[in-house]
């Protein structure tokens, strides 16, 4: 081989060498700057800027005037301020920039006769009235407009009464049990059972009585679990935040979730709905809230022996008694004027598109409805999800958008029952099962200690 053969591969290879680097410089140099772009883009989402700039723009008093008005007018579900709330969230939702949408459940809902108030009534043997419940509460601002009076929800319509009352300290199962273990099952057949509120669900205890045989349940606030510091008018509300004695707490009895009549299926117009009176998780029996100083002179009128200790509340001049046939030959009467209607209830959902993920959605919700003005419950949590939107709409003005995609939720109904939440999941269960990463409950968006 001669020397030019060796010279012209030896070119060749310092040229194939050459074209190598160049080929890898630029390639190398490109994907640096895609991988630096996308870096970025992946990354700007945690840019504390991004986080000091939101903080910077909430403002508090946008959330209390987001309260004051939502809290203007009692909104209880299916009433049509509440569907007025629904429009005053859906058009600032718009207004922040968020796709909003309205969906609409036709769902059986529970009211009581605001004309004919619940009451319980103790009459002694010859007719005199010994003590019968107001039915409704005391007012202690004339001007806060009328809120619906104390009831439970979905209990039936109707008036029960006996010569026998017991007392079932929380109206656990248990607590069911050792009653019927101290009197006989027997003697609990007809009667009805007065029960403090706490530890479970109002509606089990309900339930509970049922189950053992009575005709009717009373529920009342014990102030051992609502009036630590004692039920004086300095130590209760409205001088502190405990419960008055004229306080009765309003609330749902149905032991389900979701529409009653569409179990498992959502309330839509076209569903098939069930029959009231095959639902189990409906109540049978008449139930009525009373407060806790009309609880008292009831439970004077309790015989048998006296409980044990953990039974014990803390009202006064009393002793808590098992209970059985009523002292002085007295009766007592639970009467109640509640009704069902089927009623529409509305969602209001606000999304906001997430820019790398748009198909893994952050979830914010909170229900709307209140049993009366619902200030903390649920209202401090919709005044501050309001301000939240608020602030994210600002800044998509200047370009930010979030990784994931932003679901907020103003659910209806949820007080009955958790109804509107459950109705629209059951909707849509397929595309949420597998789109959904996490869920911020915002329902009472402030607490504190007994000091503040």
């Amino acid at each position: 081989m001669d020397k030019r053969f060796y010279f012209t591969t030896f070119l060749a290879a310092l040229i194939a060498l050459g074209i190598g680097i160049s080929i890898g410089h630029f390639a190398i140099g490109k994907q640096q700057t895609t991988k630096s772009v996308k870096y970025e883009r992946l990354t700007r989402h945690t840019d504390a800027h991004n986080y000091e700039k939101f903080i910077s723009l909430v403002q508090a008093k946008n959330i209390e005037a987001n309260l004051i008005d939502l809290t203007s007018r009692p909104h209880m579900a299916g009433l049509p301020e509440d569907l007025e709330s629904a429009q005053v969230i859906e058009e600032r939702w718009k207004r922040d920039g968020l796709q909003v949408t309205k969906p609409k459940y036709n769902i059986l809902l529970s009211y009581p006769d605001n004309n004919k108030p619940n009451r319980v009534t103790l009459t002694s043997a010859d007719g005199t009235i010994i003590i019968q419940t107001e039915g409704v509460e005391k007012a202690y601002d004339p001007t806060q407009p009328k809120t619906v009076n104390p009831f439970l929800a979905y209990t039936p319509n109707g008036t029960v009464s006996s010569t026998k009352l017991f007392y079932a300290n929380y109206g656990r199962l248990e607590d069911l049990k050792h009653l019927a273990s101290v009197v006989g099952n027997a003697s609990l057949q007809g009667s009805i059972i007065i029960m403090r509120y706490g530890r479970i669900f109002r509606g089990d205890k309900v339930i509970h009585a049922q189950y053992f045989g009575a005709v009717g349940a009373i529920l009342y606030n014990d102030p051992a679990d609502y009036a630590p510091f004692g039920s004086t008018p300095d130590q209760v509300y409205d001088q502190k935040w405990f419960m008055p004695p004229s306080g009765a707490q309003r609330g749902s009895s149905y032991t389900g979730n979701g529409d009653p009549l569409t179990p498992t299926y959502p309330s839509t117009d076209y569903m098939y709905r069930v029959g009231e009176e095959t639902s189990p998780s409906l109540p049978r029996i008449p139930a009525q809230p009373i407060g806790y100083g009309e609880a008292q002179v009831i439970l004077k009128y309790l015989q048998g022996s006296e409980v044990a200790a953990d039974w014990c509340g803390t009202l006064s001049n009393i002793r808590y008694r098992y209970g059985g046939v009523l002292l002085n030959a007295s009766s007592i009467e639970v009467r109640t004027y509640n009704r069902l209607e089927r009623k529409d209830t509305y969602n209001v959902i606000g999304i906001m598109k997430g820019e790398i993920e748009p198909d893994r959605y952050i979830v914010i919700g909170n229900h709307r409805d209140a049993w009366s003005l619902g200030s903390v419950d649920p209202t401090s949590g919709t005044a501050t999800m309001l301000e939240i939107t608020r602030v994210l709409g600002e800044m998509s003005k200047n370009g930010f958008r979030p990784r994931r995609t932003l679901m907020f939720c103003s659910w209806g109904a949820e007080e009955f029952g958790l109804i509107g939440s459950v109705e629209y999941v059951q909707e849509y269960v397929k595309v949420l099962g597998a789109r959904i990463i996490s869920y911020l409950n915002v329902d009472v968006a402030v607490e504190g200690n007994n000091y503040i």
